[in-house]
């Protein structure tokens, strides 16, 4: 079956060409102070490609990898533990939805004086997120099953379904680390950026956070695709 092209395409390119265009025409008018302009940004970005930018990248990215991995396979243990356990699941529920609901923000520095100003703090900080977020999504989810022919089959669907929402999250803790203490990361060079009042540089920082976000949630979509892919074939 030939696919059709998708006009939208062409929607999203034209729009985001047209802020562009009207973000610079405001900057040049107004002076820049606040708002910067797209050339400077793509200026900034252009130096930072040349100097150590890979090196925060890599800082947030390892971060984010590792706190998932961590927490995602704890998260996935303890959701199908408790799930499994409707008495266990009832008493402990209550503590799970009052540490889940505490701020990152409060999080961080507690962490940061426990374990420094480098990569652990932040690393710790993803993990809970997602771990919290993945046995949530498990809990309950398959009591009355049988663990050999149905709960495996079944709690794919969940885990991806954890995971695909924890990643952005994720993202978000690591940064949200970074710019509280660290000494590299994206988030630091937010704020450091703000610290300076370098809107140009806050920008470029929130640009390249902004396509890391979406390639997390197009790897999301990508894997929820192939991994279930049985799911909708059988439909």
């Amino acid at each position: 079956m030939e696919r059709r092209f998708d006009p939208t395409v062409l929607w999203q390119i034209a729009v985001g060409i047209l802020l562009v265009v009207g973000w610079e025409v405001v900057g040049r008018a107004s002076g820049g102070v606040w708002t910067s302009r797209p050339s400077l940004i793509a200026v900034k970005l252009v130096a930072w490609l040349q100097g150590n930018l890979y090196l925060h990248v890599a800082t947030t990215l390892t971060e984010v990898v590792t706190g998932l991995v961590v927490g995602a396979t704890f998260g996935v243990l303890a959701g199908l533990l408790l799930g499994r356990s409707p008495i266990a699941a009832g008493v402990l529920r209550p503590i799970v939805v009052a540490f889940y609901s505490v701020p990152l923000v409060a999080l961080a520095p507690l962490f940061i004086m426990f374990f420094g100003l480098d990569m652990l703090p932040k690393i710790v900080l993803v993990t809970l997120v997602v771990f919290f977020l993945s046995q949530v999504e498990l809990m309950g989810s398959t009591r009355r099953e049988t663990f050999q022919k149905v709960v495996a089959p079944a709690c794919t669907a969940w885990i991806i379904g954890g995971i695909k929402t924890a990643l952005p999250y994720a993202l978000v803790a690591a940064t949200t680390g970074e710019m509280l203490a660290a000494r590299r990361g994206l988030g630091f060079l937010l704020s450091d950026a703000a610290s300076q009042f370098d809107m140009t540089s806050l920008y470029a920082a929130l640009f390249i956070l902004m396509l890391l976000g979406l390639a997390v949630s197009e790897l999301a979509a990508w894997a929820e695709r192939h991994m279930l892919s049985w799911r909708h074939a059988a439909g």
